[in-house]
C-alpha cells in the first residue's frame, strides 16, 4: 500500500491536492485514530494534531526525521485490535446454549439467495425496544473457525418484528439493503470526500424453535447511532452532515431518476436500514413512497458542496420554498467536511464503474423512462435551469402567466468554501428504523447500543458478504451497457432537452421528475409542507404544476388549461386567476398541448374553440378547417371507460360530435368548401350513433338532416 493510499482512507487528512481545513465529524481540530495511532518511539497518543499526522505521514525518505512505516503501523494497528476488550464480556453469552440456524444471505448482483447453516448463541431477553422490532445480543461462530471458541467469536445484533408480519417481509428488507449497499459502491467509484457503505444484513431461521421465526442479522457496531434524513423528508439539524445527504441525491440522479435511497442512518458513513424510493413505488416494502417520497425528500434537501462538486443539480424550487431552506442553508455554512479536489462528476465516463452501468436493482424498476437510444452525454455541460425553457410561449420567458418565477436562480444555493465545526452527536434509544414504512422515519428514538463488531473482530470471510464469482462479474458488466454512465439531473430545463430528444408520442408521462413535481403540488394543496393555523402555499404548489407540464405531465397540462381558461378543475381547486385575455390565451395553448398529447375532452375544447371563436386569443381566428381536424382526432379515440362510452366533464357523445362535423361540411366556411355529400354522410353515421345510445328521436332528426343535404346535391 503507498503512503498516499494510506492518507486516503483516513478521513480529513489533506493529501495537498485539496482545500484545507478540518473534518466535519472531528471536535476541537483533533482526529480520533485510537488504531492507527502509531509513533515510532512507542508513544501513546489518542488524539492526533492535523500538523502532527501530516508530518507523520508526508515525511519522505530524504527527511531528516525517520519516514513513516506503513507496514509497522499497521501492523500496530492489527495487533491492537486483537487485544481490545469485548464489549459484551460481561453479558457472558458464551454460557448460553447453543443452537443451530439456517442463514439466507442475497447476492444483489445476481438477485439468488445462498443457504446455509450456523450456529449462534442468542440471548433470551431482547436489550433494545423500538416502535418496530426488537434486538437481541448474539455471537455467530464462524463456519472456518475449527474449534467452537465462542469467547472470540463475534458480535451481532439479531433483530425480529414485534407484531407478526409475512415471512417475505424479512426477506423484502435484506434485498432492499443490500440492493442500497451496491448504490453506496457506485457512489464511492466517484471518489467522493467520504466514502459510504451500507451493513451487510441475512436472515436466520431458527429451524429448532416451534414456528421456525426468522430474524434479520447484523454485526453489532460500537459507536454513536445517528439518524441523518428519513424517508418522508425530514432533516434533524443538530445531525447535519454533508454526505448522507448527497449520497441521497447521487442515487437519484445516478439512476435516471428511477429510485432514491433515503432514510439514511448508522454510525458515521456506515449505514443500515435505508429505504428505497422508486418511481413505480413497487418492491422494497410498505416504506417505498414512490415519487412522494422523492418530492418529500427534495423539499428538504439544499445542495451543498459535494452535490456540486459531483455535477448534481438542484432541484427547482420556488423562491419561497428556498427561503424556508435558509435555515439548511446556513447549516451547510457550518459543515466542515473538506473536498478533495478529485471528486468525479456524476456519470462521468472517467468513473470506472464494476457493471459499466447501474446497479442491478433496476432491473425490477420501470424500463419505459425514455428512449434507449437518447445519448446522455448531450447533457452534461448544459445550465442548470435557463429561463429560456419555458414554453408554450416564448414571450412569456422565464415567468409564468401568473407571475411566478418559472427557473429558480439555484446555482448559489451553496458556497464553494465551507466553514466548518465539529459535529453534535447524539445517542437515542427506543426507536427502531427497522420497518420500511413512513410513520418509522419520524421516530426520534434509535438505539444508542448500535451494531457491528468492534475491530479486535474483523469479519471473517464467511459472514455476509457472498463473493463476486466469475459468472457474477460476467453478469454485472453485460447489465444494462446500453446505459452506461447514464446522469439524469434533477432540474426542469435538462429534462426538457432530453425530452425534445424523444419522438413526440412518448414524451407524455415519460418523465419520472415531471411526477416528482405533480407530488410536490398534491403535498402543497394537501397542507403538507406548512402548520395547520397556516395557508398552503399556492405559489409554489403551481410553481411545481408549470414544471410538471414542462415535464409533459398531461394532468398537469389539462389542470393548467382549465385553470386559465376559468373552468372548473380538480387540481388546486380553490386556485383562481383573473380573467383576462393574456390568460385565456395562455389557457388555449395548454388546451393544445393536451389535445396533441391525447387528451379527449381536450380535443373537443379546442374543436369548439376553432368551431366557435371563443378564447382562441388575438392571435388566432376562427378556423373550420382546424375544428374539423380535432372533431375527427376525437371521434377517432378508442379508450372508452367500463360503459363502452366516453364520460368526462365536458365530454360529447359521438353522435353530436358528427352531428356538427355535419354541419360545417353542409354550409362551409372559415377555411372550408361546401360538401353536400360529406355532410350527409355524417348525419346519417351520427343518426347511427344515437340510435346505438338508445335515442331515437335525435336519430330521426340527422336522418332527417341527413335527407336535407343529399337534397342539395341535386340541386
Amino acid at each position: 500500500m503507498a503512503e498516499e493510499d494510506l492518507i486516503f482512507e483516513i478521513e480529513g487528512v489533506d493529501d495537498g491536492r485539496g482545500n484545507s481545513g478540518d473534518d466535519s465529524d472531528d471536535e476541537e481540530q483533533y482526529l480520533i485514530c485510537p488504531i492507527t495511532d502509531y509513533d515510532d518511539h512507542n508513544q501513546t497518543n489518542k488524539l492526533c494534531n492535523r500538523n502532527y499526522l501530516k508530518g507523520k505521514f508526508c515525511e519522505t525518505s530524504s527527511s531528516p526525521v525517520r519516514s513513516f512505516n506503513v507496514k509497522d503501523a499497521w501492523k500496530h494497528a492489527l495487533e491492537k485490535a486483537k487485544h481490545m476488550p469485548d464489549p459484551w464480556a460481561e453479558f457472558h453469552l458464551e454460557e448460553i446454549e447453543t443452537e443451530t440456524a439456517t442463514r439466507y444471505r442475497y447476492n444483489a448482483i445476481s438477485g439468488k439467495w445462498v443457504e446455509d447453516e450456523v450456529l449462534i448463541k442468542m440471548a433470551k431477553q431482547p436489550f433494545g425496544r423500538g416502535a418496530m422490532r426488537e434486538c437481541y445480543r448474539t455471537k455467530k461462530l464462524s463456519n472456518f473457525a475449527r474449534h467452537q471458541q465462542w469467547k472470540s467469536a463475534s458480535n451481532y445484533v439479531a433483530k425480529r418484528y414485534i407484531d407478526s408480519v409475512d415471512r417475505e417481509v424479512y426477506f423484502e428488507d435484506v434485498r432492499l439493503q443490500m440492493d442500497a449497499k451496491l448504490w453506496g459502491e457506485e457512489y464511492n467509484r466517484h471518489k467522493p470526500p467520504k466514502q459510504v457503505d451500507i451493513m451487510q444484513m441475512c436472515i436466520l431461521e431458527m429451524k429448532n424453535r416451534p414456528g421456525k421465526p426468522l430474524y434479520h442479522l447484523e454485526h453489532y457496531i460500537e459507536g454513536k447511532y445517528i439518524k441523518y434524513n428519513s424517508n418522508s423528508g425530514f432533516v434533524r439539524d443538530e445531525n447535519f452532515r454533508l454526505t448522507p445527504q448527497a449520497f441521497s441525491h447521487f442515487t437519484f440522479e445516478r439512476s435516471a431518476h428511477q429510485l432514491i435511497v433515503v432514510d439514511i442512518q448508522g454510525v458515521g458513513d456506515l449505514y443500515t436500514d435505508p429505504q428505497i424510493h422508486t418511481s413505480s413505488g413497487t418492491d422494497f416494502g410498505d416504506g417505498n413512497l414512490g415519487v412522494r417520497g422523492m418530492a418529500l425528500f427534495f423539499h428538504s434537501h439544499a445542495c451543498n458542496s459535494i452535490c456540486k462538486k459531483m455535477g448534481l443539480t438542484p432541484f427547482d424550487l420556488s423562491l419561497k420554498e428556498m427561503e424556508v431552506l435558509e435555515h439548511a442553508q446556513n447549516l451547510l455554512k457550518t459543515a466542515k467536511t473538506v473536498l478533495r479536489g478529485t471528486e468525479e462528476v456524476c456519470g462521468s465516463p472517467r468513473v470506472r464503474t464494476l457493471s459499466g452501468s447501474r446497479p442491478p436493482a433496476l432491473c425490477r424498476l420501470s424500463e419505459n423512462s425514455g428512449d434507449e437510444n437518447v445519448n446522455d452525454s448531450m447533457f452534461d455541460s448544459l445550465p442548470c435551469s435557463p429561463s429560456s425553457w419555458w414554453s408554450p410561449r416564448e414571450e412569456m420567458l422565464g415567468r409564468s402567466p401568473m407571475g411566478w418565477t418559472i427557473f429558480n436562480e439555484v446555482d448559489n444555493l451553496c458556497s464553494e468554501h465551507s466553514c466548518s465545526f465539529g459535529e453534535r452527536r447524539m445517542s437515542e434509544s427506543g426507536g427502531d428504523s427497522g420497518c420500511p414504512s413512513e410513520r418509522r422515519s419520524e421516530l426520534d428514538g434509535e438505539f444508542a447500543d448500535r451494531a457491528n463488531s468492534n475491530a479486535r473482530r474483523y469479519c471473517e470471510s464467511d459472514e455476509d458478504s457472498i463473493r463476486r464469482d466469475q459468472h457474477n462479474e460476467d453478469k454485472w458488466n453485460n447489465y444494462h451497457a446500453s446505459r452506461a454512465h447514464s446522469h439524469w439531473p434533477s432540474c426542469v430545463a435538462v429534462e426538457v432537452q432530453r425530452l425534445n430528444a424523444i419522438k413526440e408520442e412518448k414524451k407524455i408521462g415519460q418523465s419520472i421528475l415531471g411526477k416528482v413535481h405533480l407530488a410536490m403540488v398534491r403535498y402543497h394543496e394537501a397542507g403538507r409542507f406548512c402548520n395547520k393555523l397556516e395557508e398552503w402555499d399556492r405559489g409554489s404548489a403551481v410553481f411545481h404544476l408549470e414544471h410538471a407540464a414542462l415535464c409533459g405531465e398531461l394532468e398537469a397540462i389539462v389542470a393548467l388549461s382549465l385553470i386559465y381558461l376559468q373552468l372548473p378543475h380538480h387540481i388546486l381547486t380553490d386556485v383562481t386567476v383573473e380573467d383576462s385575455e393574456l390568460h385565456r390565451k395562455t389557457g388555449f395553448d395548454y388546451v393544445l398541448m393536451a389535445a396533441e398529447a391525447g387528451d379527449r375532452p381536450s380535443m373537443i375544447r379546442a374543436a369548439r374553440a376553432f368551431d366557435t371563436g371563443d378564447s382562441l386569443g388575438p392571435d388566432r381566428a376562427q378556423d373550420w378547417k382546424e375544428a374539423l381536424h380535432w372533431y375527427s382526432a376525437a371521434l377517432n379515440m378508442t379508450d372508452y371507460d367500463e360503459g363502452g362510452e366516453y364520460d368526462g366533464t365536458g365530454d360529447e357523445p359521438k353522435c353530436s360530435l358528427l352531428a356538427r362535423q355535419a354541419e360545417i361540411h353542409m354550409t362551409g366556411g372559415f377555411g372550408t368548401e361546401p360538401d353536400p355529400q360529406a355532410a350527409g354522410d355524417l348525419f346519417t353515421e351520427a343518426a347511427e350513433a344515437a340510435m346505438a345510445s338508445m335515442k331515437g328521436k335525435l336519430a330521426n332528426q340527422y336522418y332527417q338532416r341527413a335527407e336535407e343535404a343529399w337534397a342539395l346535391m341535386e340541386e
